[in-house]
């Protein structure tokens, strides 16, 4: 029984199976699946998938990958091109942690890595197991000057260019002028966060999310990116509980009014106020509905009352208002908020759920 827990094609099917991997040849150190099972795989392969994070209010989208020999940890940052008349979404990704093997038969290393791409030990704890999976896991960096300039001498040149590359992702701007004064903006406050932050971060796996359900003839369950007026774009988790008859939206990613986590709005499928008739008769909606911007629909399938969260900054006196929830297609919806503004949100490319 012992030696056929070394045939080699055994250990490939459990890689497989588990981890979707059955190539070890990229892996240094590594020259069987029974080594890449026992040393990488079975200790770090339950971190693949997609998790929250946790940054004060605003949070984020890791997605866990293993490939070319490593485990890559990445952050998911949507920006978005104003010029562009459709509208188009752009997923920027952003460097979290890498795990990598090494010559020795024993070793894998944790590598935290900061904005500039620079990469120093770090380690991995992992919080709570529930079926097998880890639902819960802390990065910890054990260099903390390394991510925050102005607590490194040697570094602290490095604070403007930083804060020049965190400003051009958030603002969706190639070129950031003078005027944005880090010290006061909303940009700045969420730089000054992610710093405090970065150099040791808490995820929490998020579940698959429901997509076989009636409504997705209508709207695909998924991530979505959202506009949040001066906070920017933001990242949402859209699905409907067809038993409830309702479709939330939860942050994945907040702002200081209504933090990553929260509840962003809810409609009320049991509730119209109207639906197209058939594919051949969409929706003309009225101009004083919705702003008359570039990339905004004039047709939508699908119209609900509904009810969106709103809170003074700080997340105070949090309270749900009424507003109207609208499908434009499978792919794009938007909430009309009480006093006429206005959230479009869009459906993101889920390539990071491959995994």
């Amino acid at each position: 029984m012992r030696d056929c827990s070394f045939v080699d094609r055994l250990w490939l099917q459990r890689c497989r199976d588990e981890y979707n991997i059955d190539d070890y040849t990229d892996w240094k150190g590594v020259s069987s699946y029974y080594q890449l099972y026992s040393r990488i795989l079975y200790r770090y392969g339950p971190l693949l998938g997609v998790w929250q994070r946790r940054m004060g209010c605003y949070g984020g989208l890791i997605s866990i990958k293993a490939y070319d020999g490593k485990i890559f940890g990445q952050e998911y940052v949507v920006k978005c091109y104003d010029s562009s008349p459709t509208y188009q979404i752009q997923v920027v990704r952003r460097p979290v942690f890498v795990i990598t093997t090494t010559d020795n038969e024993e070793d894998c290393v944790v590598q935290c890595q900061t904005l500039l791409h620079e990469s120093h030990p770090g380690s991995i704890d992992m919080k709570t197991f529930k079926n097998g999976l880890v639902n819960k896991f802390s990065l910890v960096c054990t260099a903390k000057c390394r991510h925050n300039p102005l607590e490194n001498n040697d570094l602290v040149f490095f604070f403007d260019s930083l804060y020049q590359m965190w400003a051009k992702d958030e603002l969706q701007q190639d070129d950031i002028s003078d005027n944005h004064t880090f010290v006061n903006d909303v940009i700045g406050r969420k730089f000054l966060t992610y710093l405090s932050w970065s150099h040791g971060f808490t995820f929490t796996r998020l579940s698959p999310i429901q997509e076989n359900t009636p409504f997705n003839e209508f709207l695909q369950s998924g991530y979505y990116a959202g506009t949040y007026g001066i906070h920017g774009l933001e990242i949402i988790r859209i699905s409907c509980n067809y038993k409830e008859r309702t479709i939330s939206g939860i942050k994945v990613t907040g702002d200081s009014n209504v933090p990553a986590g929260k509840v962003t709005f809810k409609a009320f499928l049991n509730n119209p106020i109207s639906v197209r008739s058939s594919e051949d008769s969409p929706i003309l909606l009225p101009d004083d509905l919705i702003p008359l911007v570039n990339g905004i629909p004039r047709y939508a399938t699908a119209i609900y009352h509904g009810s969106g969260q709103i809170a003074f900054n700080g997340y105070r006196l949090p309270r749900f208002i009424n507003g109207k929830f609208i499908v434009f297609d499978r792919d794009t919806c938007g909430f009309v908020w009480l006093g006429n503004s206005f959230t479009l949100f869009k459906r993101l490319d889920e390539e990071f759920l491959n995994i």
